[in-house]
């Protein structure tokens, strides 16, 4: 073994495959339930070899995600040789672990007195049992959800303490079980486990894996809205998109699609700009100028009337829009009516079609009014 080695890691979609699947499956690199609608499901891994005869195997850390509701069984076999005795003959364990003649379910019974129990619903756990190949078996009992995930085992080679950092007289004095050797690994375990968060704390930030209260921190971090009312895969959605809206908002394309995604119209925006030459040179000078004003700073969505519940989404609405438009501009959102009303926010296309016959209808929630703007200088 190297002895600059400190783990031996399974993570690998082609690690798993050497050994035994019953109940799951591949997916990507990770091994989950399979789609069956069975209750129990077991892993056995290929043989890990450490090179050294008598090994004394350490400790095993296991980056499993696991319902509360499930059960968790941990088993490990070692030997010197990869050679063992199944129904009184010899075989090598890991073609029979490949061995696709045999169902897993007899494989699993037949290798069963072999393996020693290490850990039941822990993810770390000692193992202390000496050769050099060991064989780790992983036992899994839905009680109510299946939604198990096993990203990764890790074997534990050689411990690092601060023993060794200290001068040899006091390592050779002491020995491997000395007094100052068992006090020194309580502060081994502070400093190693600190150490270990530290080193995956990048993780944590990573919002494809992050979930609940920290999706919802890194969200905060973005400035996305009503993060307490999205979901995780919302949330994913909308920081994955973040970048690209920021480089958008103030922008009329930034609006257009911010609004379109928030509720689903694609709205019609309209700048000063566009209709100046009407408002100060067209024959209908004055409609335009009742109807879009003369500040240069403005600007108008259009939007049906359908599309807020009650005034305070409208409000909500309106707060949301302020942030996400240039300084010193004024919007203003026009909730326009299926209907012509002359000299008023009536588009061909928008809210009034040319379309053939049809006839005449009483509707009691039909009245004759103007087209409701909100915004302006006093939110109308």
């Amino acid at each position: 073994m190297n002895n600059s080695r400190l783990y031996i890691t399974l993570n690998r979609a082609s690690e798993w495959s050497r050994g035994l699947l019953c109940g799951l499956k591949l997916k990507g690199n990770s091994v989950v339930f399979d789609d069956e609608e069975s209750s129990f499901a077991s892993l056995i891994t290929g043989s890990v070899d450490s090179a050294e005869h008598n090994f004394c195997w350490k400790n095993l850390l296991a980056d499993i995600e696991i319902p509360e509701s499930m059960i968790m069984r941990i088993y490990a076999y070692t030997a010197d040789s990869t050679l063992c005795s199944i129904d009184d003959s010899a075989a090598e364990l890991d073609s029979y672990l490949a061995d696709k003649t045999v169902s897993a379910k007899e494989k699993l019974e037949k290798l069963e007195p072999m393996f020693r129990l290490i850990g039941t619903g822990t993810l770390d756990c000692p193992v202390n049992m000496r050769g050099r190949y060991i064989w780790i078996k992983l036992e899994f009992v839905a009680l109510e959800e299946r939604g198990m995930k096993l990203n990764k085992l890790k074997l534990l080679l050689k411990s690092e303490s601060m023993m060794d950092y200290l001068p040899e007289v006091y390592r050779t004095e002491d020995g491997e079980n000395g007094f100052m050797s068992r006090y020194i690994s309580i502060f081994d375990s502070i400093f190693f486990d600190m150490d270990d968060r530290i080193a995956a704390l990048d993780e944590g930030f990573d919002y494809r894996s992050a979930e609940g209260a920290m999706l919802k921190y890194l969200a905060d971090w973005l400035d996305i809205e009503d993060t307490a009312y999205l979901s995780d895969e919302e949330l994913r959605r909308k920081i994955s998109a973040a970048s690209e809206e920021y480089r958008a908002i103030g922008t009329k394309r930034g609006l257009s699609e911010w609004i379109e995604n928030e509720y689903g119209i694609k709205p019609n925006i309209i700048e000063y700009f566009s209709v100046r030459k009407m408002v100060y040179e067209g024959k209908d000078r004055e409609c335009y100028r009742r109807l879009f004003g003369s500040n240069p700073y403005s600007f108008f969505i259009l939007l049906p009337e359908t599309v807020f519940k009650n005034t305070h989404e409208a409000n909500i609405f309106m707060e949301k829009l302020r942030k996400r438009v240039p300084a010193y501009t004024k919007p203003q959102v026009v909730l326009t009516r299926q209907s012509v009303i002359l000299e008023n926010h009536t588009y061909l296309g928008v809210n009034t079609v040319i379309s053939g016959y049809s006839a005449a209808g009483a509707d009691t929630g039909n009245r004759i009014s103007h087209d409701l703007i909100l915004g302006g200088n006093n939110n109308e």
